[in-house]
């Protein structure tokens, strides 16, 4: 049980310091997430602290903000510091880790481990697959680690690298080539209980750490050597960016889904504590009915009840190859997208 006090930075976009956390998560066979229709990524002006959507691009690019956006970390507080906006959400780092932490009045939390929580907390209304452990030897004979380390945790460990507090800690795998199983592994958390509706969220805030050493992401030009007799280079190219990327859907239990993918450059935010706000007014929304998605509007799902949220590993198109290749048979060589990930917090902020 952790004794220090915590006073936690919430915040959605328009403060530096805030105060709140959280986390959570859970897993199924429920339609996985969309990209959205940017992955673009643009800096935040030093004179800014907004987390507005920033235009749409066709590339996707990040930089990190200015330091003058910084706020001055006080030494007993979790604080936050403004570093890139995506056109779905934004990422800031985490200074203090851990510290003075607890849950804003206008949020709700999946998962988190605020002053008065205990320690290794079991994760009742979590729920995920492994079909590493299940599918055969072959189909997985490329994956960087043994079966068993894509399980899905049951408790949440206290880390020593964020003040002892509890994170949930899974390597999200996804595929590159086929569609079976392309998500190899997810989580997904069950939130009927709480009874709230598409359209009382304002935000999610997702409070991670990428472990690079054992992230795996393979280079493009990995993927060009790998599949460039098989189909088109642009059709390569355009799958994946060689960066991290995690799918966020929520569902309401029967066709209604809301759905973004997230993107982090390891190379700029890897072994680092950061927050990273998704805005639902920005996201994609669809129904989908035996996988063919039908677009929706938010106000479609302004009233229906979040059932669950599910969490899986992703390109950042959300696609693979296969689609791509005519002569599509089981000798075409699979490649795995592996992100080792820490998630300390995930909570809603309500409207």
């Amino acid at each position: 049980m952790k004794k220090n006090q915590i006073s936690f930075c919430l915040l959605f976009a328009l403060s530096l310091s805030v105060t709140a956390c959280g986390g959570g998560g859970g897993g199924s066979s429920t339609p996985a997430p969309t990209p959205s229709e940017t992955s673009s990524s643009s800096p935040l002006p030093s004179s800014s602290s907004s987390s507005t959507s920033s235009s749409s691009s066709s590339s996707s690019s990040s930089s990190v903000a200015s330091s003058s956006s910084s706020a001055v970390p006080d030494k007993d507080t979790e604080n936050q510091i403004l570093g890139e906006y995506h056109t779905t959400h934004t990422i800031y780092t985490l200074e203090n880790c851990g510290k003075n932490i607890s849950l804003a009045t206008n949020a709700t939390s999946l998962f988190a481990d605020y002053d008065s929580a205990k320690q290794n907390q079991a994760l009742v209304n979590l729920t995920g697959w492994n079909h590493v452990t299940n599918g055969s030897a072959t189909e997985w004979k490329n994956t960087k680690l043994a079966a068993s380390d894509y399980n899905n945790p049951s408790s949440g460990k206290a880390n020593s690298e964020c003040n002892n507090v509890d994170t949930l800690n899974m390597v999200l795998v996804k595929k590159y080539a086929d569609w079976d199983h392309q998500h190899a592994n997810g989580f997904e958390h069950h939130i009927a209980t709480k009874n709230i509706t598409f359209g009382k969220v304002d935000s999610i805030v997702v409070d991670l750490k990428i472990n690079t050493a054992r992230t795996s992401i393979p280079t493009q030009k990995t993927l060009l050597d790998t599949y460039s007799t098989y189909t088109a280079e642009s059709n390569i190219k355009n799958v994946d960016a060689s960066k991290v990327n995690i799918g966020f859907t929520l569902y309401d239990g029967a066709s209604l889904n809301a759905a973004d993918i997230i993107e982090i450059d390891q190379a700029l935010y890897g072994d680092k504590w950061i927050r990273v706000v998704i805005k639902m007014d920005s996201i994609n929304y669809y129904s989908e009915t035996n996988y063919v998605r039908t677009p929706k509007k938010a106000e479609d799902l302004a009233n229906a009840v979040i059932k669950g949220l599910l969490v899986v590993g992703e390109t950042k198109t959300g696609n693979v190859l296969r689609g791509n290749i005519s002569n599509w048979s089981a000798s075409v060589p699979e490649t795995f997208k592996e992100m080792d990930v820490n998630v300390k917090k995930i909570e809603f902020v309500l409207k």
